[in-house]
């Protein structure tokens, strides 16, 4: 998708590379070690202003503010083996199974702890939710201890006080190297840049499509695949559409308009409503389908799959739904949670390119640029093709922003008007 950015510093000195390998340290997968080298690396980054620092920790400490402490490594080591555990709430992954061995050897090489990380993976994030409710209305415990899925349903659990205050810490120096625009301080940061539900179609059967009411053409009879109302993927759709037809996605009526016009017009055309990706791609490799309604990573997927025949359909107006990070209140692994909050942000995780995966996996874990240090990541073999399928910085600086409290407020009326008006 675009020109790949690398980031040079000015190096006046040779004493400087000594200063710059230390402050490079805090924006690695790995934590700061403990010593005169940590504290040099500390103090340069508060000098500097760093997002990452605190301020409020004292010598040779790390303040840890979920937990309101000041927590020396040693602490830190001892309370995470004390945790021995964590449960992340996330979608379904490729790479799910090396995801999970990788933060666990993490863990081992960094804190010499062995540790189990619980991976739940679910393309219908609502019912983390719905289970992180159930679990205060009864006092119990939060059952996860990470929530690493779109942004709506953080602002839903706003909306509900299910989520705790995690910024700024000492156990996340990783965060200072992701604009603000990808930030709510101080519950939760975004680890994903460039997601939205997009259109994927075939370029041999419908090369002529270039907006989102084109799944309306008479041409697309029977050959449209959409995902079910309800979840976000169909919410990011109508977002988009709205958009085309100048409705605005805050007002409920309109919204219902825009609903009338998709049944109207698209809804003579659809194949089949599933939720379900690879569905989608058997469907649009067979040729039953000619376009599927998904998220725009599965352009990647079929590109990666070798179905040169798939493209991306990209809207007038994009409006994305990134994946954020956040702890749940009652989270009952409260270190380990900020501990893979600050690898899951890191340039080697957000950029897997040593990771024994398929270059498909990859593409699922790997979301765009969330701030200029990461631009030098994009491997040399997709290099060539990256910008076919990722927005450049620029680009991702000019994506529209979504007022979820307002979608939120609007959302489920208009997507129960939907389901009934087919039929679900």
């Amino acid at each position: 998708m675009q020109t790949i950015g690398t980031r040079r510093w000015s190096r006046a000195v040779a004493a400087l590379f000594a200063v710059i390998a230390l402050v490079a340290a805090a924006c690695s997968s790995q934590p700061l070690a403990s010593g005169p080298a940590s504290a040099a690396a500390s103090a340069i980054a508060s000098a500097a202003g760093s997002p990452a620092a605190s301020g409020s920790a004292a010598a040779g400490t790390k303040h840890v503010s979920i937990l309101n402490k000041d927590m020396t490594d040693d602490e830190i080591k001892a309370e995470i083996a004390k945790e021995g555990s964590v449960v992340v709430g996330n979608w379904t992954y490729t790479a799910n199974d090396e995801l999970v061995k990788q933060f666990q050897k993490y863990v081992k090489d960094t804190y010499g702890a062995d540790i189990t990380l619980t991976y739940e993976g679910s393309q219908q994030p609502s019912t983390y939710l719905t289970k992180l409710a159930a679990a205060k209305t009864g006092g119990n415990p939060a059952p996860y201890d990470v929530l690493a899925i779109e942004e709506n349903y953080w602002a839903d659990a706003m909306d509900q006080d299910l989520v705790d205050n995690v910024f700024p810490s000492d156990l996340i120096p990783n965060a200072g190297m992701v604009l603000d625009i990808f930030k709510h301080d101080p519950t939760t940061i975004a680890f994903q840049s460039t997601a939205f539900p997009g259109v994927v179609y075939s370029k041999g059967r419908a090369s002529w499509m270039t907006k989102l009411q084109d799944l309306a053409d008479p041409r697309m009879k029977g050959k449209v695949v959409l995902p079910p109302p309800g979840d976000i993927t169909n919410g990011g759709l109508f977002l988009g559409l709205a958009s085309e037809l100048g409705k605005d996605y805050k007002d409920v009526n309109q919204m219902k308009e825009v609903v009338d016009w998709a049944v109207a017009n698209i809804g003579p055309n659809v194949l089949k409503y599933t939720p379900d990706s690879a569905e989608m791609q058997q469907l649009l490799r067979s040729g039953a389908a000619d376009a599927v309604s998904f998220w725009n990573s599965l352009a990647r997927l079929e590109y990666f799959g070798g179905n040169t025949d798939a493209a991306l359909l990209v809207p007038s107006a994009i409006y994305p739904v990134n994946g954020y990070l956040w702890v749940p209140k009652g989270a009952a692994h409260p270190v380990l949670a900020q501990v893979f909050i600050n690898w899951r942000l890191a340039k080697d995780v957000q950029f897997p390119n040593a990771w024994p995966i398929d270059h498909g996996p990859w593409s699922e874990l790997s979301e765009g640029f969330l701030g200029p240090d990461y631009v030098d990541q994009v491997p040399d073999w997709f290099a060539k093709d990256y910008f076919n399928y990722f927005p450049n910085l620029d680009q991702i600086k000019a994506f529209k922003t979504v007022d979820w409290k307002a979608y939120n407020s609007t959302q489920k009326e208009w997507q129960d008007y939907y389901a009934s008006k087919i039929g679900q």
